[in-house]
């Protein structure tokens, strides 16, 4: 048993330097391009992931969730993601990257972001979304990612792009059943939808306020609002 676990230890280690080595002389840019341009890619769950991508995931990202995810084998993990956003629940969202350490790979200031952008990403030619609104980035390639002032009050329903409805009793229930509703339906690009009237819990510093919100207007509203408070708070 000891002799036919040795006779591995050569290729653990060579698999191990080409990682490290890979790591230390690539670039971000060269990484994700590498994790794009792979031959040998294997398809994983949301499980398979190392430890600290997980935790950039539920942290950083939190209004998008894990829809598919690739891994190229010795470079890294390209993760297709959805939209959690209220306005474009289930819609694909930009795809991130990771290493084999789960370090999230960006894009350096100035690259061409349509260069791997699939045709179907929601994005147009101009580097804007479909709403007009920037992928804004700071200087070092990092996304603006800002967190919402206000989250729902559960249960709340969602009219799904069949016009069906299902009801959630939380945000790990209205996740898996839009990850489950598209990836029955992985052609269909239109959203989800909230079926108002909905509850909501405005957050400001550490206090909490509940509104009841009676359409997508008035959501809005408080996401304009909300975008104004961080900004007031970026500039203080």
């Amino acid at each position: 048993m000891k002799n036919s676990i040795l006779k591995y230890l050569p290729l653990l280690f060579v698999f191990l330097f080409t990682a490290c080595e890979l790591e230390d002389i690539m670039s971000d840019d060269e990484l994700i391009d590498a994790i794009i341009n792979a031959k040998e890619k294997v398809q994983i769950l949301e499980s398979d992931l190392p430890l600290d991508a997980k935790n950039t995931m539920s942290s950083d990202i939190p209004d998008d969730f894990f829809d598919k995810g690739i891994l190229a084998s010795q470079i890294g993990y390209q993760i297709n993601m959805r939209s959690f956003d209220f306005f474009f629940l289930g819609v694909k969202s930009d795809d991130i990257f990771f290493d084999l350490s789960g370090r999230e790979l960006f894009r350096t200031e100035g690259y061409n972001k349509n260069d791997d952008k699939k045709d179907d990403d929601g994005k147009d030619d101009d580097g804007k979304d479909d709403d007009g609104k920037d992928d804004k980035s700071d200087k070092d390639g990092k996304k603006d990612r800002k967190k919402n002032c206000f989250y729902l009050e559960y249960p709340v329903s969602l009219e799904l792009p069949d016009g069906s409805t299902i009801k959630v009793n939380d945000k790990k229930e209205a996740i898996d059943s839009l990850k489950k509703w598209y990836n029955l339906n992985p052609d269909v690009k239109e959203k989800a939808n909230l079926i108002f009237p909905v509850s909501i819990y405005w957050v400001e510093k550490k206090e909490k306020t509940k509104y009841d919100v009676e359409s997508e207007i008035e959501m809005k509203e408080l996401f304009a609002k909300c975008k104004g408070s961080k900004d007031k708070e970026k500039k203080d």
